[in-house]
């Protein structure tokens, strides 16, 4: 059995493609998507057309009562809340995880699998990065814009074993997943690229597409990336790619027409991935001398608009 906890966009969409494929999966999210998938099942559209039924659920105790009418326990747990959700997320299921079942971090940012690594510390813990475009145009549906590639890391041949197990439900599922040996790099790759590409949509309230297309814009995101490059270098941190600012720039005219999920999170007045992305770079940073002027600016931009709304 696999619980999916944080069922927004890519946990509903990984959710009910591995469901597609007659896996057990269950859904743990807020009540009006949960209902609308219990009523009408999960909808997915875009790049692959499916109806799924799933159980879906929006309190623990109803996924303990499944678990135990199902007589099956869980094999993983996929974390796919926002980052400043997860410690919430994981202590709500701690008496739900056995010493089998493998921790599954898929978050943006930086650190997230090191809190579940916390609580849960008798467990595997795999962290993941994904690239895949996909939304929620509303409850019980998610829109598959974008095919990426979503990675499972390991660091040892214990780690491994799930990590194999992990990619043949994902590759069978019609997930495009590979292991990967270097997920701290994979990681700060994809950290860079959301330095640069999130807040400032989020700030201007544009399309990724336009952080190319305007100048002024495009200036301010080479130093972002500029910037949180350097702290990954001080850390000796072998990145996924040979030049992280093309690379960014790479994904930004590839994910053009997308809205990041900063943005989203600021038109709905919700409390962004901030703190795990901009954020950790500038504590790196001081902590290790490295100029970080230009991701402190927009970090306490970002944190200004969200106090505008969260207090």
């Amino acid at each position: 059995m696999i619980l999916v906890m944080g069922s927004g966009s890519v946990g509903s969409l990984f959710g009910g493609l591995v469901a597609a494929k007659n896996h057990d999966i269950i859904l743990f999210g807020r009540k009006a998507h949960v209902d609308k998938i219990n009523n009408n099942s999960l909808r997915i559209q875009g790049l692959i057309n499916r109806e799924v039924k799933i159980a879906a659920f929006d309190k623990v105790e109803k996924v303990q009562q499944y678990l135990l009418e199902s007589e099956k326990s869980l094999e993983f747990v996929l974390f796919t809340t926002k980052a400043h959700q997860i410690e919430r997320a994981a202590k709500q299921i701690q008496n739900l995880i056995l010493p089998e079942t493998t921790i599954v971090s898929i978050q943006n940012g930086l650190g997230t699998e090191d809190i579940l690594k916390g609580i849960f510390s008798k467990n595997i813990v795999l962290r993941v990065v994904t690239s895949i475009g996909v939304c929620r145009p509303e409850h019980g549906v998610v829109d598959f814009t974008g095919d990426g590639k979503t990675l499972i890391g390991y660091n040892s041949s214990e780690e491994r074993i799930p990590a194999e197990r992990l990619l043949s439900i994902l590759k069978e599922s019609d997930v495009n997943s590979f292991l990967e040996d270097n997920i701290l790099g994979a990681v700060f790759t994809k950290t860079i690229v959301n330095c640069a590409l999130n807040p400032l949509t989020a700030i201007h309230n544009v399309k990724n597409f336009e952080i190319y297309n305007q100048k002024p814009l495009r200036e301010k995101a080479t130093l972002l990336a500029q910037e949180a490059w350097n702290v990954t270098k001080k850390l000796n941190v072998k990145l996924t790619t040979e030049n992280p600012i093309e690379y960014t720039f790479e994904i930004i005219k590839k994910t053009g027409e997308n809205y990041s999920s900063m943005l989203s999170d600021i038109r709905n007045k919700r409390k962004t991935e901030i703190d795990y992305i901009n954020g950790r770079i500038v504590t790196l940073g001081l902590e290790h001398n490295i100029k970080v002027v230009h991701n402190q600016e927009i970090y306490n931009e970002i944190l200004s608009l969200e106090k505008s709304f969260l207090e």
